[in-house]
């Protein structure tokens, strides 16, 4: 999967009208690029085994899935993907095949588009859709606090949001943050978070780092409203960008 920057001048008045929405593109990859042109970060991938492979990595917004990809398993794919309540689901579906319009929707999807949508258009669903997204409420939460930020308080074993809620952390949860909060807006690598994390690093699972922060990031959004700012840097490590 590769990560394809967003190089491309927009002229239309709202070129940048998706930044930063986080889209991954699983099939059509016809629609990569005007997507960029409206200032979307875009990821591609041809199945959807790696797109479950990434969610477990790194997280998006909006999953964008090519139906024809697909045969019986559609329904459950999307049923899959709604237990996250922070991604948006968005089919590309042929018009001629409205039952498979109808599966997907009844199996929770948040809209669905032709196969071969145009970009505006597309542009304009996007647009609708991130509204309704727990990570936009927390971005407007966190624009109305003003000068507010994230903070580390007693000893790092509380977080602060920028909405003024104080979240308690676990041992783990303040080691790792710790780290971050000390090297803001900079990648730590994961061998500096493991060591942290466990006195014997040579038996530690790596995994266990992408379970404690997709934990971190459920309960950070459900107790303050928040979206904690932490972006895994592939094949890197982690970054708190404040």
């Amino acid at each position: 999967m590769a990560l394809l920057d967003n190089n491309a001048a927009a002229d239309a008045d709202n070129a940048q009208a998706l930044a930063p929405l986080r889209v991954w593109i699983v099939g059509n990859l016809d629609i990569v690029q005007p997507l960029l042109r409206y200032g979307a970060q875009v990821h591609a991938m041809d199945s959807i085994e790696a797109l479950y492979r990434e969610l477990a990595i790194v997280p998006c917004d909006v999953v964008l899935i090519d139906t024809a990809l697909m045969g019986k398993g559609l329904a459950t794919t999307v049923g899959h993907l709604r237990r996250r309540d922070d991604l948006g689901v968005v089919l590309l579906v042929d018009a001629a095949t409205p039952q498979r319009i109808a599966e997907g929707l009844w199996a929770g999807a948040d809209a669905c588009m032709p196969h071969r949508p145009e970009p505006d258009l597309l542009a304009a669903k996007l647009y609708s859709l991130r509204r309704r997204l727990p990570g936009e409420l927390a971005q407007v939460q966190e624009a109305a606090t003003g000068s507010a930020r994230w903070e580390l308080e007693s000893g790092g074993w509380n977080l602060r949001a920028p909405s003024g809620t104080v979240l308690a952390l676990t041992e783990a949860e303040r080691a790792f943050l710790s780290l971050l909060f000390a090297a803001p807006d900079e990648t730590v690598g994961r061998e500096r978070l493991i060591a942290v994390l466990t006195d014997q690093p040579w038996s530690f699972d790596p995994h266990r780092i992408e379970v404690l922060v997709h934990r971190l990031r459920n309960r950070v959004r459900s107790g303050t409203g928040c979206t904690l700012p932490v972006r895994a840097v592939r094949g890197s490590g982690y970054r708190l960008t404040l």
